[in-house]
């Protein structure tokens, strides 16, 4: 476990987190949770630095079964993402670790350090039948935590060894580290990427996606992915009405001339303990004068 920066545990806004909560584990029998903020009980605020826990998982390449998720299996690297989008449909899943699915999620990062193993394992199978692989399906595979741990590179690696094809979407220029590898995976036509773009208004994404890299530095992305040979194509979304939906043409224009040749489009769902945490950071930044959309 490695702490990669202090941040006061304070009852103001925790800038650079997209939950400001805990939100309850809807599997966990006993909990501690503040629920009012009138309490009079002792409470310690949750501690929002950064953690790794490494773990040595039992599985990596996941089937999809849900029927409105493009894919076929996935395989994730990490899991918890320190990018700490409010908005984020995998944050239900970090409950199954034990952990919320609010602050935990982005603060209490769990690194899957034998995933090349496992890969490699699964890909020697003789009953595997090659189809794409989306790296990631549930958190972003270049989070700031790859920097430190490089278990994408090395699962893109494996990979290309196995000539097994692999989609990818993510929002972190940290991507472009990869290139060269990307460039020789896509000659095979191996390797496709998704860029996640959600807004090109800085305001917004820094308290929607605090910990993301600026919509103009995606559309970099595009453009030297795209003059590298590999195909480069936009995902729009979560579109949430009334915050990011009129950027949508305009967002695809713009990754158009930067390189981009496909696209994909998701709508904001509000399942589980995300309507909590969606809810609570709408108040927070729209109502109450916390962030600059206080009103």
């Amino acid at each position: 476990m490695e702490e990669e920066q202090q941040e006061e545990n304070t009852d103001t806004y925790k800038k650079g987190r997209g939950a400001q909560i805990n939100t309850k584990n809807r599997f966990l029998t006993n909990q501690k949770v503040k629920e009012h903020i009138e309490s009079i009980d002792d409470w310690i605020e949750p501690n929002v630095a950064t953690q790794y826990l490494e773990d040595k998982a039992k599985g990596l390449v996941n089937k999809v079964d849900s029927p409105d998720v493009g894919m076929w299996y996935s395989m994730n690297p990490y899991q918890g993402c320190e990018h700490g989008c409010i908005y984020c449909y995998a944050r239900n899943s970090f409950e199954y670790w034990g952990y919320s699915a609010g602050l935990d999620f982005e603060s209490k990062i769990i690194v899957k350090k034998n995933a090349p193993e496992l890969l490699r394992k699964f890909l020697m199978n003789p009953k595997w039948q090659c189809v794409p692989i989306s790296l990631s399906g549930n958190t972003d595979c270049y989070q700031p935590a790859e920097k430190k741990f490089r278990i994408t590179r090395q699962l893109l690696e494996i990979c290309n060894e196995f000539n097994q094809p692999v989609g990818i979407i993510t929002k972190n220029a940290g991507i472009l580290r990869d290139k060269e590898l990307l460039q020789e995976m896509a000659k095979k036509k191996l390797v496709s990427v998704l860029v996640s773009t959600t807004s090109f208004n800085e305001d917004l994404r820094r308290v929607m996606e605090p910990r993301t890299t600026t919509g103009k530095q995606r559309l970099r992305v595009m453009k030297e992915l795209s003059d590298a040979g590999i195909r480069a194509g936009v995902m729009l979304g979560p579109m949430i009405p009334g915050l990011n939906e009129h950027e949508m043409q305009r967002i695809m224009e713009a990754a158009s001339l930067n390189g981009a040749t496909f696209s994909a489009y998701t709508f904001i769902r509000l399942n589980g303990a995300i309507k909590l945490l969606f809810h609570d950071w709408l108040y927070k930044n729209f109502l109450t004068g916390q962030t600059k959309y206080g009103t």
